[in-house]
């Protein structure tokens, strides 16, 4: 009985989880901790690979990302021209990180599944204190040119995989130079905006999408972020990075436990 329910269960199991990735992507980040295993763990039943199940919630998610650019619209026009730069970086290796993708087989990203989210909690975990050091490091000077490189190597994890690529950015301004949090949020925001958007680009143009799956998650995920806006101030940000960076544990650790049961 339990096991003809499963398939019903992981097909049911998708909205939920993109309501609640749209949520933890408001308040915290880490929404693909849950958004990503659903698809992944419905393949089989849902009709595609892996690397198509990524390539699906990076679109899906996308959206969420373009309505926090609105949001950031007067900080980001002050910079004008200047953040050409910078958004081309993130465009490079967003591009890299997503033809990457697209070149790996379903098989072998299966395999790195779990390492990639173990890696994504693990900087929840570490992002902050190592943050606070890095920043130290920069002496009160900015480094452009190294902020440039640094960006086109972030952002091919970003286009790749994802979660906790936004902790893996603000590390990089720390380590340039970028301190003020209004600064900081407001280029979080362009370089997440550039370095998702153009590999779901991409995915889209190979035909890599999963539509139906897509369109489902992308409304679920709007409408779980734009309720959890509301409460978001009220939440103790300490509390969810915990909360998130178990849930990615947890997620990796069920991955790691399919990858031997398929071994063995």
């Amino acid at each position: 009985m339990l096991a003809s329910l499963l398939p019903v269960v992981k097909i049911l199991w998708l909205p939920v989880a993109s309501f609640l990735a749209g949520i933890l992507n408001t308040i915290a980040g880490g929404g693909s901790f849950l958004s990503l295993p659903a698809l992944i763990s419905g393949t089989t039943i849902l009709g595609f690979g892996a690397v198509t199940a990524q390539a699906t919630n990076t679109v899906a998610l996308w959206p969420g990302q373009l309505t926090s650019l609105v949001a950031f619209r007067q900080q980001l026009r002050s910079y004008g021209w200047k953040l050409l730069p910078l958004a081309s970086a993130s465009g490079l290796g967003g591009w890299l990180g997503g033809e990457l993708l697209l070149h790996t087989g379903n098989q072998m990203f299966r395999r790195m599944l779990p390492w990639l989210l173990l890696f994504a909690a693990l900087m929840f975990i570490v992002s902050f204190p190592i943050g606070k050091w890095l920043a130290s490091l920069s002496g009160g000077r900015r480094y452009d040119a190294l902020l440039l490189v640094g960006m086109v190597l972030v952002s091919v994890y970003v286009g790749y995989f994802g979660a906790g690529g936004g902790f893996l950015v603000m590390s990089l301004f720390g380590i340039c130079g970028i301190h003020d949090i209004h600064e900081v949020n407001a280029l979080k925001v362009l370089t997440a905006a550039v370095s998702i958007g153009i590999p779901a680009l991409t995915f889209i143009l190979a035909g890599r999408v999963a539509w139906t799956f897509c369109l489902e998650m992308a409304v679920l995920a709007a409408t779980g972020g734009y309720l959890a806006a509301r409460f978001s101030p009220r939440v103790n940000q300490r509390a969810m990075r915990w909360t998130v960076a178990g849930i990615g544990l947890l997620t990796a650790g069920y991955f790691f436990l399919q990858n031997s049961i398929h071994k063995g």
